[in-house]
């Protein structure tokens, strides 16, 4: 995957993150977590909403 591909996907992730309100992960920016952290917090927050 190209590096951009990965960052257009890593931003999608961040803006579904904030649209529920998850602005911070363990007192770190998400902006500044690792992405495999980010899609774990994501689905984790889905499976808990449903």
């Amino acid at each position: 995957m190209t590096t951009m591909r990965k960052q257009l996907q890593r931003n999608a992730v961040i803006e579904q993150l904030k649209k529920l309100d998850i602005h911070s992960i363990d007192g770190q920016p998400v902006s500044e977590v690792l992405y495999t952290t980010l899609l774990k917090t994501l689905a984790l927050k889905r499976a808990a909403d449903n």
